[in-house]
C-alpha cells in the first residue's frame, strides 16, 4: 500500500536531496532497506528510481552506516535482473570497485560490498553495448564514455526507434527535468543530436516528443558545455537531411 501510494518514490526523492545530512540519509536509506524485503520491492525500486537514489547514496558514502543500509537494500533488490541492470547503468560497479580497499569497521559491510560488486559485475558481462547504454539512459545518470560517441551512433542509430522511441523519450525526460547534473544534460543533448544526425528519419519523432523544445530551453543554461551541446542538438534536429541509417538495433 505504501509503494502504491508513491511512498518509495518520495523516499527516493528525499534520498536525492542534496540538502539532507548524513543522519537523514541514513534514516531514509534504512526505510528503503526495510522495504527491500518485500516481494515487489525490486519492481517498486526500478519504477520509482530508488535504485539510482541508493546508488548515489553509496557513491557519496558520507558514513559507514549509510553505506551499510544502502548496499544491503541494493543487494536485496539485485535479486531481480531489471534492478541489477539499473545498477549497472547507474555506474554502481565503478563505485563499488573504488570501495574495495576502503577499511570498514564492520566486516559485514565489506562482505556486502563484495557480494553486490560480484552481482553487478556478472550482470554487466551479460549485457551488450546497447543494453548497457539503455540501462544508463534509464538510470538518468549519463556520463561521457564510449557509448556516447559517433562510432556508437553510427552502429546503433536505428535503436532509437525501438519500443516507440523509448530511448528518445527517456533522454527528453532527462533534459526536461533540468536537474543540477550538468554532465547528464550535456550527454543527453549530445545523444539526441547524434540520433537526429545519424537517423534523419527520426527527426519528426524527435520534434514530436519534445527533444527540440527541451534542448532550446537549455541554450541559456549557466553551464557552457550544456549550452554548446544543446545548441548543437537543436541545429542537428533542424538541419535538413542527415546520414542514412547504417547500424541496426
Amino acid at each position: 500500500a505504501f509503494a502504491a501510494q508513491g511512498g518509495v518514490a518520495l523516499l527516493a526523492a528525499r534520498l536525492n536531496d542534496a540538502g539532507g545530512g548524513a543522519q537523514l540519509k541514513y534514516e531514509v536509506a534504512f526505510s528503503l532497506w526495510c522495504l527491500s524485503f518485500e516481494e515487489d520491492a525490486p519492481d517498486d525500486f526500478v519504477r520509482s528510481h530508488a535504485v539510482e537514489a541508493l546508488c548515489g547514496a553509496v557513491a557519496a558514502a558520507p558514513r559507514e552506516k549509510v553505506v551499510r543500509v544502502a548496499v544491503t537494500a541494493l543487494l536485496n533488490a539485485a535479486r531481480d535482473d531489471a534492478a541489477a541492470t539499473r545498477m549497472v547503468g547507474a555506474g554502481l560497479g565503478t563505485t563499488l570497485a573504488s570501495m574495495a580497499s576502503r577499511p570498514f569497521a564492520d566486516d559485514d559491510v565489506k562482505a556486502a560490498v563484495g557480494e553486490l560488486a560480484t552481482r553487478v559485475k556478472s550482470v554487466s558481462k551479460e549485457l551488450s553495448t546497447l543494453e548497457r547504454y539503455a540501462a544508463e539512459v534509464a538510470s538518468g545518470k549519463l556520463r561521457w564514455g564510449p557509448v556516447h560517441s559517433e562510432a556508437f551512433w553510427v552502429e546503433h542509430a536505428k535503436a532509437a526507434e525501438k519500443d516507440d522511441f523509448a530511448l528518445v523519450r527517456r533522454l527528453v525526460e532527462v533534459l526536461s527535468e533540468a536537474t543540477g547534473d550538468v554532465e547528464a544534460l550535456a550527454v543527453a543533448s549530445y545523444d539526441l543530436g547524434e540520433i537526429a544526425h545519424r537517423h534523419a528519419g527520426a527527426k519528426s519523432a524527435l520534434v514530436k516528443l519534445g527533444a527540440k523544445d527541451a534542448a532550446l530551453k537549455l541554450i541559456d543554461h549557466e553551464d557552457e558545455d550544456v549550452q554548446r551541446r544543446a545548441l548543437q542538438c537543436v541545429s542537428k534536429i533542424l538541419l535538413r537531411g542527415g546520414s542514412s541509417v547504417v547500424g541496426g538495433a
